[in-house]
């Protein structure tokens, strides 16, 4: 397994405000609300500390809607085999902004200041949405580097894919080297981390042209969709 915390997380407040400013429009009408957004943007970028860890798992077989990995460990359902079909491997990936901007979110809230507490909420979930990306461009480039193809990536709970396959995700991939850990209702501590998968091959993958967001059931009400890059 490899671990890495060397990712360059940009919050751009400009370009930020450029996409999702109207939401806050009326609240930035408020004396000295600017000063604040400012404030939690410096913040922010203070408190996210990227972390990744990842490893390969040969691809066995496919069977149905299942991959099964060397070892025998089956793990995907839903569109996982439709975007990963004739893949010689698997890189799956564990991706954290830690444990601080959460936290601090929380503090907010808890201190009545609502605005300051959403808001650290949002870039929180940019930052690992962002991070994502990086980690995804990384295992693109390693790919291409061997001359292999890397399809999109998908993740379990957000597309069909049932999210009781973090389980299996965290029993290949010891995520506690970069902090996190998986609760008994399945999900992630820290909050703000993600968990995906790629296959990747001799050969295409997929759709072509397909990306992330095309399989994710929350598309329709995430703020970030299409911001994900096509393969």
């Amino acid at each position: 397994m490899q671990t890495s915390r060397d990712w360059n997380v940009i919050l751009d407040q400009a370009a930020f405000m450029q996409d999702y400013g109207h939401t806050y429009a009326r609240v930035l009408r408020r004396p000295g609300m600017a000063e604040i957004f400012d404030a939690t943007f410096r913040e922010a970028a203070d408190l996210v500390e990227p972390a990744v860890a990842w490893n390969y798992f040969p691809v066995q077989e496919m069977r149905h809607e299942q991959v099964i990995v060397a070892g025998g460990r089956r793990i995907g359902n839903g569109p996982v085999t439709t975007v990963m079909g004739g893949a010689d491997q698997l890189a799956i990936g564990v991706c954290t902004i830690g444990p601080k901007l959460p936290a601090r979110s929380h503090e907010y809230r808890d201190r009545g200041e609502a605005v300051r507490g959403m808001l650290l909420d949002q870039l929180g979930s940019l930052a690992v949405g962002q991070l994502s990306q990086l980690f995804y461009r990384q295992l693109e480039m390693d790919a291409a580097s061997q001359g292999l193809h890397i399809s999109t990536y998908l993740s379990p709970g957000e597309s069909e894919w049932s999210v009781k396959d973090q389980a299996v995700i965290f029993d290949l991939l010891d995520a506690t080297q970069i902090g996190v850990s998986l609760t008994e209702s399945l999900l992630m501590k820290p909050i703000k981390s993600l968990s995906l998968m790629a296959g990747i091959g001799r050969h295409p993958m997929g759709v072509p042209g397909a990306t992330h967001c095309d399989y994710c059931t929350m598309a329709d009400r995430c703020p970030f969709h299409g911001k994900h890059g096509s393969l």
